[in-house]
């Protein structure tokens, strides 16, 4: 009989049960922990950055127009040469305490027949804007000197200018605007400040025009003109004086304005004064 090789059966160890509970946790702790994993993976984040702002466009409030500067009682507009001195409120004949009145015998008659006594008088009968430079026709202390000299010595702001009725015989007018423009320049080398009132020829009668050698009111218009492109050049005032004489807008004497048709008298003579003290300038 033979005899078989026994068999070992290979006994099963079973696993105790502290040991299935020990990696039971640990599989659950495990899963716990991939789970979390995966949760936070795929969950919408809260922690996104904050857009960008996008810049918006600053409206600027647009600028108030500025308006032009408007003339005020106190603020003047430039003056304008071109044109005689407008009308102006009356001034006292105090006015004139600084004055100085320049002319032929027509400013003798004005100084003369108003009593301005109060203003310097350097007038004479036959007086030109050329022997202004040479007659010495000024008492001065004593010694006779020639009124461009007397100027020199004299205290003024106010200068009052009238010629041309005895220079309407030159040949050449030319000469008389530039002895004329000349005597302006004497007088502002003396005192640059002073305000310098140029007045026009004043008309003469309608029977002198006529009549006359080498006056007549054609000629004396054009020599005004002439005189008030001058003052425009040198920036002086201009005086249309014959307007408070005239009754109308026939530049001639009226009837009763003079004896002789060409000095005016007393009555007329205060109206010319009138006509300076309404016609100033305050530049």
């Amino acid at each position: 009989m033979s005899t078989q090789p026994r068999r070992h059966r290979r006994r099963r160890h079973r696993a105790s049960p502290l040991t299935i509970l020990f990696f039971l946790v640990l599989g659950l702790a495990a899963l716990a922990i991939v789970v979390t994993v995966v949760t936070h993976l795929f969950a919408p984040s809260n922690d996104q950055p904050e857009p960008t702002p996008t810049p918006t466009a600053t409206v600027s409030p647009e600028p108030t127009p500025s308006l032009a500067p408007s003339a005020s009682p106190t603020q003047s507009l430039p003056y304008d040469f071109s044109q005689p001195v407008p009308e102006s409120s009356a001034v006292e004949k105090s006015y004139l305490d600084d004055a100085v009145f320049i002319g032929d015998s027509r400013t003798e008659g004005l100084v003369l027949y108003t009593g301005l006594s109060n203003a310097t008088s350097y007038a004479q009968k036959g007086l030109t804007v050329d022997t202004v430079f040479t007659d010495p026709i000024v008492d001065l202390n004593g010694q006779m000197v020639t009124v461009v000299e007397a100027m020199k010595h004299t205290q003024f702001s106010k200068v009052y200018l009238m010629f041309g009725i005895n220079e309407l015989g030159w040949a050449y007018p030319s000469i008389f605007i530039d002895k004329f423009t000349q005597l302006i320049e004497e007088i502002r080398a003396v005192n640059p400040d002073a305000v310098i009132y140029v007045q026009e020829i004043l008309p003469v009668s309608q029977k002198v025009s006529e009549t006359h050698s080498y006056i007549s009111n054609e000629k004396i218009q054009e020599f005004n003109q002439l005189i008030l492109n001058m003052t425009q050049e040198q920036k002086v005032y201009y005086l249309q004086v014959s307007r408070a004489l005239m009754e109308d807008d026939n530049f001639c004497l009226p009837e009763g304005a003079s004896s002789d048709g060409i000095h005016l008298t007393p009555s007329h003579c205060k109206n010319w004064l009138d006509y300076l003290l309404c016609h100033t300038v305050n530049p």
